[in-house]
């Protein structure tokens, strides 16, 4: 194809951006970086349009904002690259999956590092002469600094912070408002998000400030929040330095840092920086070097060690890991990651299956999966941390299929993982866990799957242990749960008191409340009675907790749950599956920990740390032991 035809093919974006043309990208996850400092990528290319001479790289925000953005960055990527201009989009050192640690020090360094790391790796693999920078809130913060030390072609900067130090404000905010208070004793760490800032990383993030850099750039795309005012300071302090500077207001950004179940991708927003790149730099067809092949890099390993100072180790030495990419569903459409010890690794323990947590990918909400997984494999356990499809980087072609947490097939999805494990290693023993929907995908699959020989399920604060299509977090059960638990310690407080006689309670709320409680309580005492007036197809479609609890225990699977003393858990559990529950405690196969100072997604470092411990000392006692045994 000539520069004419291209020029036609990228003046017809509508045609490009056919939610059918999706298909045909081609994403391919690999590491790259320094030996002890790897980094997972994923460079996105399409099939069908011609290679331009640009490429992109894409610097993610950090914390639960990385999490909530990671669908619309993943298709932010898909459409650069149906535009003919290839992405490569990562995990700074240090966060998701790539390796390191938040350690005691300061990461921005690391971070800095990642993102020019990033563009030598994007240029090389895809044979272009140009990369562009693209960045979301703190992200855009880091790819302008970068862009002040190495040339880049151009730069998107969506939501960015004109400096360091208001990021900082905005996790001391945040922290204060934070569903668990911060303890007196850690006023030096400061974390909010599932992410904790030391003193290092504070001081040198506090000196970021773009207002006093000048961008090596050819052009740049400011792109403010939508739910601010807007301000034109950056773009008149850099178009006084003599830079093209371009500000234009898009919708999205608010939609796209919501809690990640209520994220929306801005795909008009999304064509438009597109468009804006094709028009303003009009990338030609690429006649450099042709492009490396990622695929003939060789085995994708990462080379992990994890060291006896990282945070939440319980190892007193180093220990050296690998994480590899795991495949499988149909046509090996499915992804996780498999992290072992090649020195450690014992093939008679049970394999360990982590699910999503929530809408979540498989990097799970604080980092939690892969500190976990890594944890484990110390102790010679192979861990896999998947993507139940529609979520992270387990795709589906249909968007509306997208984003659903609570998926009917989430038993055949741990099934057919299950599957491509003995396939590459033999028949295996299981233990399947998860957070949230994690741990209802656990729930069921220890329910659902008698010969998958899983002989232990461990829930971490699951939210219900029956979904149904249409169910919505309004009307879920757990709601009433959260709220009689809330209600519940509020009644030890001198202050509630207090407010309940002054007349500022919300009453209504109060007494609906109340009533749902009675009438759980009723039809949980009242269940033996009406289950002996059905027949035996209406008793089977009840939801029972007791009944499938025993059932579970049937299947020889033990069960353990994990939960914060502040969430519904443990309620729910006692209401619900109370007599069958109580049963298999004194039979000890079903135990509980309980996790104090924590919220539901351990998002605070020291009630993380302790969840961490907890997990993975339960399964290296049950199951090491067994083994020198």
């Amino acid at each position: 194809m000539d520069n004419t035809q291209t020029s036609i093919a990228l003046n017809t974006a509508e045609n490009i951006f056919a939610e059918s043309n999706f298909q045909h990208i081609e994403r391919t996850p690999f590491y790259f970086g320094e030996a002890d400092k790897q980094i997972l990528g994923w460079l996105h290319q399409s099939e069908v349009s011609p290679t331009l001479d640009t490429c992109l790289v894409i610097c993610p925000p950090l914390a639960v904002e990385y999490m909530s953005t990671y669908r619309s960055l993943r298709y932010l990527a898909d459409y650069f690259a149906l535009a003919g201009i290839p992405v490569l989009r990562f995990d700074y050192h240090g966060t998701g999956d790539s390796a390191g640690f938040n350690l005691d020090e300061n990461r921005l360094d690391d971070w800095m590092a990642s993102i020019e790391n990033a563009c030598q790796q994007a240029k090389s693999l895809t044979g272009c002469e140009k990369v562009g920078l693209f960045g979301l809130r703190i992200g855009a913060t880091f790819a302008a600094s970068v862009a002040a030390k190495v040339d880049v072609d151009f730069l998107i900067l969506w939501a960015a912070l004109e400096n360091g130090r208001r990021y900082v404000r905005e996790i001391k905010a945040i922290q204060m408002t934070g569903a668990v208070a911060q303890n007196p004793a850690d006023a030096q760490l400061l974390e909010a998000g599932g992410i904790a800032y030391w003193p290092d990383t504070q001081a040198a993030l506090s000196k970021l400030n773009l207002l006093k850099i000048t961008p090596k750039t050819q052009a740049t795309l400011l792109i403010p929040r939508d739910d601010f005012p807007a301000t034109s300071k950056l773009k008149d302090s850099w178009t006084g330095d003599g830079l093209d500077v371009e500000q234009i207001e898009l919708k999205g950004s608010a939609d796209m840092l919501l809690n990640a179940y209520f994220t929306k991708v801005p795909h008009q927003s999304i064509e438009k920086m597109v468009n804006w790149v094709l028009d303003k730099r009009r990338p030609q067809l690429r006649t450099s070097t042709p492009p490396l092949d990622v695929h003939s890099l060789g085995p994708q390993t990462c080379h992990i060690t994890l060291p006896k100072s990282a945070p939440s180790n319980v190892h007193e030495n180093d220990i050296d890991l690998e994480e590899t990419f795991f495949r499988f569903g149909p046509n090996d459409s499915r992804f996780g990651i498999c992290t072992q010890s090649p020195e450690k690794y014992d093939p008679s323990l049970p394999k360990i299956i982590i699910a999503n947590s929530g809408a979540t990918h498989r990097v799970g909400p604080s980092r939690l999966h892969v500190l976990l997984a890594r944890q484990l494999a110390g102790f010679g356990f192979q861990v896999y941390r998947i993507d139940i499809p529609g979520l992270g980087d387990s795709y589906v072609n249909e968007r509306e299929l997208e984003h659903d947490e609570y998926i009917e097939s989430s038993s055949e999805e741990i099934n057919a993982a299950i599957t491509k494990i003995n396939t590459l290693t033999g028949d295996n023993q299981y233990l399947v866990t998860g957070l949230c929907s994690g741990a209802y995908f656990s729930f069921r699959a220890a329910l659902e799957l008698p010969n998958a020989n899983i002989i232990e399920s461990l829930l971490i604060n699951p939210l219900t242990f029956y979904w149904h299509k249409g169910m919505t977090f309004d009307t879920a059960p757990s709601q009433n749960f959260s709220a009689w638990n809330w209600y519940r310690q509020a009644f030890t407080s001198l202050d509630s008191w207090k407010k309940l006689f002054s007349g500022k309670a919300n009453y209504q709320f109060l007494l609906k409340t109340l009533t749902n409680r009675i009438k759980i309580k009723l039809a949980h005492k009242t269940m033996p009675v009406r289950q002996k007036l059905m027949t035996e197809e209406d008793t089977g479609n009840i939801n029972d907790l007791n009944r499938d609890l025993a059932k579970i225990d049937q299947h020889n699977t033990h069960m353990t749950f994990v939960l914060a003393k502040s969430d519904p858990g443990y309620d729910l559990l006692m209401t619900s599956g109370g007599k069958t529950a109580k049963k298999l405690i004194k039979q000890n196969r079903l135990k509980i920990y309980m996790i104090g100072g924590a919220d539901h997604t351990f998002s605070k470092f020291k009630p993380r740390k302790e969840a961490i411990t907890t997990i993975v000392k339960h399964i290296a006692e049950k199951y090491c032991q067994q083994t020198e045994e």
